[in-house]
Order: C-alpha cells, then structure tokens, then sequence
C-alpha cells in the first residue's frame, strides 16, 4: 500500500523488522516514562517486548503492519500492532478491534505515517468482520490523543491508576 507523497510504503511487518521496530518501541516507551513517572519499564522489557512482537507476527487474529521509506531503503519509520478481542459477554458486538501499539520514529521527516498505518490495520478489521476498535491512549500524551480524535476517536472510558501502599 503506498502513499501519495511517496515517502513510503506500508507492508505487513516480518521477523527480520524486529530490531527497527524494537528501537521506536524503546523510543517511545522513554518518552512515556519521561512525561509519566507511572510507566516503569521492567530491566528487561525490550527482550520481552520483541519476544512478544515475534509471536505477534505468527498469530491469526493480530497483525502488525510497519511503514517503511521509500527514500532510505529498508528503513522502517513506524508500526501499528491491532489484534481482535472477545467483547464482554453482555456486549454487542461480540468482537472488537484493539489497537495496543502505533509509533512513529520521532526522527522521521515524512508525514502522514500514523495514518497510512492506521488505515492498512483498519482494512484488516474489516476483513474481519469488526465494526469497532478501541485503543489505550496515554492520557499526558498529547500528541497521540489529538492523533485518534482527528481520526474521530472519543472517549469510551476513563482508565484510573491507584498506587496502593
């Protein structure tokens, strides 16, 4: 699926992608740690992470797609990981999208990316059959909540955090 400006190409993502992919997930995992000192990062969570992203790539009902540049060749500039979620049983419709992750390289120049990302994944729910999608959006992250409601996210719940002693 390329673009109209051309900057790049968004493909599903393959294992050898992993090492790119894991070094935005680092770069924004920092950023959240840094504007939120409730997103703590376990010693070894980038092991972790690209074990589960590895797994991610063989599942059915998840798909990853990264988008890469079509200036700097084998580049990867971000990535979006959407899986297909059990609703509560009390809920129609029976399933739903969940978008865990989308990031984009901060250093990146060209635009759009976020939402050349977004719409592969959105073909892939609808080829599925999903009507809906929810993500987790940090509340201090101002940039990635003006993103989803530009794409006309609202609000569906008001997630609390509680230290307890």
């Amino acid at each position: 699926m390329a673009t109209s400006a051309t900057a790049f190409v968004v493909r599903r993502a393959k294992p050898t992608d992993a090492d790119a992919l894991l070094f935005i997930w680092q770069e924004t995992a920092g950023m959240l740690a840094k504007g939120d000192s409730r997103f703590r990062l376990t010693s070894d969570a980038a092991a972790q992470w690209k074990s589960e992203l590895l797994r991610a790539l063989q599942g059915e009902d998840i798909a990853v797609y990264v988008a890469e540049s079509t200036v700097e060749l084998d580049h990867i500039l971000g990535y979006v990981v959407g899986t297909v979620l059990a609703n509560a049983p009390t809920f129609a419709p029976e399933r739903y999208g969940f978008v865990s992750d989308l990031a984009v390289d901060s250093h990146s120049k060209a635009g759009g990316i976020g939402r050349g990302l977004f719409d592969a994944l959105k073909i892939w729910f609808h080829e599925r059959g999903v009507a809906h999608i929810e993500a987790r959006v940090p509340t201090r992250h101002p940039i990635a909540q003006a993103f989803w409601r530009a794409l006309g996210a609202t609000e569906l719940y008001e997630q609390m955090w509680l230290k307890l002693d």
